[in-house]
């Protein structure tokens, strides 16, 4: 692929760090069909750097259920009652006065299509959001049994499954973690690493469990750093993975060569809901999807990009219409950073089909 070179990486990579939003930059780029594979870095990060995935993590968690559902341990639209004690979950769901947490379903957790509310934005006593108060330092840990305090008793947005509802929810996403380590009876660290990490010789790619770890790049959250090792510990399935952008690229490229389970059958389930306005960010079963609209591209459209974001700004993503595949991060947790990866990936999408 000429039109792919390392020269374009690194200079993009270098764009992505002209943001003021942005510290450091890791960009990992695969074209799949020639095999062209480039790494660079820029600002404060260097290309082996490890760095927080956030909710990347979650592509770890589709992938591992999909793999118990094709071994027959679990079904996509088995209530979550079936794994999880009644006691942990009981009135956690109830719409319009009727308790509907009995109709939730697995696949309605990994959709965002439970309705609960997603603690992450919460506010405290003090007024203030959970995601303000941690990102501000208060490093404090997450567990499920906490989070399920905060949300019981909150107005869900809506019953589970509700037609065209969707609500990003890293609640449903603890909770999905839970009935995981039920049905192997293995803890998140050491599934992930036996189903996905392992599998593909991955030696800098792990779920954090150790506040001591010091390894990973620290997460920047506007001007300031955020040091939060205790939450980053207790967050396993809904953001506890810390990668490199070399392995993260890998995780990718197997991921959706359907090395780990049927990609088609994943595919085929699809039921794309607009999660923000204006409607170019979708969340599908297990996926996220950056829509690009036409006249961004009128002559080449750029279509459809899969894969999953995080809030520290690392990314997944993949253009089956070009076979390129993205990773890295800009390690920025105020949010503002992420449009700089996406002007990146667009451009580097718009180099190769110019080069087709």
């Amino acid at each position: 692929m000429k039109h792919l070179t390392a020269d374009l990486i690194a200079e993009q990579a270098a764009q992505m760090c002209r943001s003021r939003h942005v510290h450091g930059a890791v960009l990992a780029v695969l074209h799949a069909p020639s095999g062209a594979r480039y790494v660079s870095a820029a600002g404060n990060l260097e290309p082996e750097r490890r760095f927080f995935a956030a909710s990347v993590t979650k592509l770890i968690v589709t992938t591992v259920v999909m793999r118990l559902v094709e071994r027959g341990l679990i079904a996509l639209d088995d209530p979550m009652s079936k794994y999880l004690p009644a006691a942990l979950i009981a009135g956690l769901h109830v719409h319009n006065g009727v308790d509907r947490t009995g109709d939730i379903t697995l696949r309605h957790l990994i959709s965002s299509h439970t309705g609960l509310r997603d603690y992450f934005g919460l506010k405290g006593p003090d007024g203030r959001s959970h995601m303000a108060a941690l990102l501000s330092g208060e490093d404090t840990a997450w567990p499920l049994e906490r989070t399920l305090d905060t949300v019981r008793g909150l107005a869900p947005r809506f019953a589970p499954g509700a037609p065209g509802k969707v609500n990003y929810s890293d609640t449903n996403y603890q909770l999905i973690g839970r009935i995981l380590e039920t049905v192997t009876g293995k803890d998140l660290a050491s599934l992930f690493a036996e189903e996905v990490f392992a599998p593909l010789g991955l030696r800098e790619t792990y779920i954090y469990t150790d506040p001591e770890d010091g390894s990973p790049a620290p997460i920047h959250a506007g001007q300031t750093i955020a040091r939060l090792p205790n939450y980053m510990a207790s967050i396993s399935a809904e953001g506890g993975m810390v990668t490199t952008g070399a392995e993260l690229l890998t995780i990718g490229e197997a991921f959706f060569a359907g090395r780990f389970f049927d990609i088609d059958a994943l595919l085929a389930q699809q039921n794309w809901r607009m999660l923000f306005w204006p409607g170019q960010f979708h969340f599908g079963l297990g996926l996220e999807k950056l829509w690009t609209p036409w006249f961004y591209s009128p002559f080449a459209p750029v279509r459809d990009v899969l894969g999953f974001w995080g809030q520290t700004g690392a990314f997944l993503f993949h253009h089956p219409a070009t076979g390129l595949h993205f990773a890295g991060t800009v390690n920025q947790a105020s949010g503002w950073g992420h449009s700089s990866a996406v002007r990146a990936m667009l451009r580097i999408i718009k180099t190769v089909q110019a080069g087709q």
